[in-house]
């Protein structure tokens, strides 16, 4: 074909339109290319971002736990203030790449490395109550601790972890190694070299390329936790990165090669323009760009929907907690209240024991229930451990008593086996730690048809102030199959569905067990057989108290239980007034059982209306008001209250008194404007922590002196009544002068009636 024929074809109609079509199909895939990368280079700085957060949480941790370790230590030196150089050598042998030091509070150091407040001027932090990390150019990081002698501070507890054996102890390793992050000063101050790097690394990370990205990085953090960005260089692409240390004055600083960061994200680019390449041949320009738009449309819509279910269904299991939690700790508050009234009323040893138990159990059964009951708790992992000092009997024997008879009643033999030298009294979250316990026994009764079922406490002494607690359950049930482990910790979650298809449960217990030792720095460990049985154990450290050793577990508790004090009100307010709320009339007589030997005078109402209508009549110093009641709610009634301007309670302190106990429900009430937040069941205890609180100081008579009820006259006992509906007027007779307990009575007899 000669050139003008191929010039003259160029110039027809459809060669125009060819060309135009091969032009826009040219343009498009660049801009679609250049979309995916700038799209693709987004994500992967957000993924590199939250992995920055997730690096500097873990510094955060690594750095508070050596921080809390000294001030366990510190806590030591305060209890061993006449053995600090015995204390302190042992303390001194631990580790010899950390030096140990006690400074007085006049900057003269006492024992161990010597430092200075010019160095470290963190320690004058210490001096005033807080524990700080410090770090010195020449010397090191100094981690600091006051210790108490009282109430006062006497010394400040130190370790220095020199600056050649940083990196060794908090090296920081990310992205499988490949990546480079250290730990920053607020002045740039390098604080953590990272894991194995040389000096070319830090020179290429304070270098100019990517210097000036790292301020800009630290910049952006005055406003969000963590920022990433590209950047390239002569050596090639990086993502540089940077994010805030948790509950530090440090910041968290890096950088990781493109490629590692976005893994196999480039080969999805050439795949998608590939698909493109593909589609833009097959269709014209009109219907690709009808069918990317239509699908975008209705991507849209689909997502949208798919919010609008997921927030009705998030409100709706919100209400159903919030529902539950008031319909099950409302007869729990019954009676736990009951049973408190009885501990006070009643000095019968036996009687006692029995409502002892029922406390404990109650309570145990109430922890579990608020677990369960609090879902959105566990699904985020946001539980909190609140250690105490406890009696380990106590707990051994309550655990032993609430599984004896479901073991008696399948014909199990049960078995505890307690090592009697066991430190009596240890520091710990006993409730916790008393529910993982009994998770495994549950199941493992649950389990087992035939056989035996044993739990073993045994212990190892750490000869630091504390012992690891070693918890076994072993039993002679199913076993679990191999391919099963892992389905085993999942929640909801049953292993060998078919045969256990008849056992009751959620399938939440080991996965709750599990999250609840790793609050705990432990780990539930599980040897099993199918067909032969498992067991389950895990080892947990607990400080010690009280080092006696524990004994017998049932003879301790009994011992336990003979010493407990007689109930005694912290004051007495003849003169206060107060009003009580609630649709309940079993809540309002446990409430002023409670409160009747505080002399408090106490108006009750069953309904908001009602109250409403006390508060015109009389003025009182304190309310307390249910929210959940039928037709106004205690919410409700607060904002009707406060508008009456010339009510004389219009101003007063409420309270509100509540088993909607689930998350954020205290600030919800609090937002609503209730003074304070009390959950039922109602703990004695705290019911009068908030009296005192807000009830008006001239009113309050203290009980300085409390004597122990052993010491009072005792006090002719009643024949013994048979309670038979031939003589409950004899039975009100005996009782009629106690108001409270008649109409707890008289509440209990009409509902046995019905």
């Amino acid at each position: 074909m000669k050139l003008n024929d191929i010039k003259a074809s160029l110039y027809t109609p459809r060669s125009a339109v060819n060309i135009c079509f091969i032009i826009v199909l040219l343009f498009v895939g660049m801009l679609l290319n250049s979309r995916i990368n700038t799209l693709l280079y987004r994500f992967v700085e957000g993924q590199v971002a939250r992995q920055a957060s997730t690096i500097s949480e873990k510094v955060s941790e690594d750095l508070r736990t050596e921080l809390l370790s000294l001030s366990y230590r510190s806590m030591v030196f305060g209890k061993a203030a006449d053995r600090t150089e015995v204390v302190f050598d042992a303390m001194e042998n631990v580790n010899n790449n950390i030096k140990l030091g006690l400074m007085a509070t006049d900057g003269s150091v006492i024992d161990g490395e010597p430092v200075t407040t010019e160095e470290f001027p963190g320690i004058q932090s210490s001096f005033r109550g807080n524990g700080y990390i410090t770090y010195n150019d020449k010397r090191g990081l100094l981690f600091s601790f006051p210790v108490y002698n009282g109430e006062n501070i006497k010394y400040v507890l130190y370790e220095l972890c020199p600056k050649e054996y940083i990196s060794k102890r908090f090296g920081i390793k990310c992205f499988d190694g490949m990546g480079h992050a250290l730990v920053l000063s607020r002045n740039d101050e390098l604080i953590i070299p990272f894991d194995g790097s040389t000096s070319d690394d830090i020179d290429f990370f304070f270098g100019s390329e990517i210097s000036s990205v790292f301020s800009e990085l630290t910049q952006e953090l005055q406003t969000q936790v963590s920022s990433s960005r590209r950047v390239t260089t002569s050596d090639g692409d990086y993502f540089v990165f940077a994010s805030e240390v948790p509950e530090t004055e440090f910041y968290l600083a890096g950088f990781v090669s493109s490629d590692v960061a976005a893994e196999g994200a480039y080969s999805i680019v050439l795949l998608v323009s590939r698909v493109f390449l593909l589609i833009t041949v097959l269709f014209t320009i009109g219907s690709a760009y009808l069918i990317i738009t239509s699908g975008k449309v209705h991507e849209n819509d689909e997502l949208i929907k798919a919010k609008i279910i997921a927030e009705e269904a998030s409100k709706a299991k919100s209400e159903f907690l919030a529902s539950m939690s008031h319909e099950i700790r409302t007869p729990i508050n019954a009676i736990l209240g009951m049973d408190e009234l009885i501990i006070r009323e009643f000095n019968d040893p036996d009687l006692r024991q029995y409502a002892l138990n029922i406390r404990n159990a109650g309570n145990t059964l109430l922890t579990i229930i608020n677990d369960i009951l609090d879902f959105s708790k566990i699904e985020s992992g946001k539980m909190e451990l609140v250690p105490v000092e406890y009696d380990l009997s106590l707990m051994v024997y309550d655990l032993a008593s609430m599984i004896r008879p479901r073991a008696d009643k399948k014909g199990l033999s049960f078995i505890v086996s307690a090592n009697s030298d066991i430190p009596r009294g240890l520091y710990g979250d006993n409730i916790r730690l008393k529910q993982c316990v009994l998770n495994l026994l549950t199941n493992a009764v649950k389990y087992t048809e035939n056989g035996s079922v044993i739990a073993v406490f045994d212990f190892e002494n750490t000869l630091d102030g504390y012992v690891n607690l070693k918890v076994s359950v072993k039993d002679t049930g199913i076993g679990i199959k191999p391919e099963d482990m892992e389905k085993m910790f999942s929640p909801f979650e049953r292993v060998d569905v078919v045969r256990n298809r008849a056992i009751e449960g959620t399938g939440l217990g080991i996965s709750i067990v599990k999250q609840l030792l790793a609050l705990m720095d432990s780990k539930l460990e599980v040897r099993s057989e199918y067909g032969k049985g498992s067991e389950f154990y895990f080892t947990v450290r607990q400080e010690v108290r009280d080092p006696a050793p524990m004994g017998d577990y049932e003879k301790s508790y009994i011992h336990t239980i003979e010493a407990v004090e007689q109930y005694h009100e912290q004051f007495t307010a003849p003169t206060a007034h107060i009003l009580i709320v609630d649709d309940i009339e079993m809540n309002l007589t446990v409430a002023s059982g409670l409160l009747k030997n505080t002399e408090i005078m106490i108006d009750t109402a069953i309904s908001a209306k009602n109250a409403l209508t006390h508060t015109e009549k009389h003025e009182y110093d304190l309310l307390f008001i249910d929210d959940r009641m039928p037709g106004m709610g205690g919410v409700e009634m607060l904002k009707e209250l406060r508008s009456r301007k010339d009510n004389p309670n219009s101003t007063k302190p409420c309270i509100v008194l509540t088993a909607n106990a689930i998350a954020g429900a205290r600030e919800q009430y609090m937002q609503a404007g209730f003074e304070d937040y009390l959950s039922k069941p109602i703990d004695a205890a705290e019911l009068e922590k908030t009296l005192l609180r807000y009830l008006p100081k001239d009113k309050i008579i203290l009980n300085i002196s409390k004597k122990n009820a052993a010491d009072k006259p005792e006090e002719p006992k009643p024949e013994e009544l048979q309670i038979t509906e031939s003589n409950i007027e004899e039975l009100k007779g005996y009782i009629e002068n106690d108001s409270g307990l008649y109409n707890a009575v008289q509440l209990l007899m009409k509902r046995t009636h019905k």
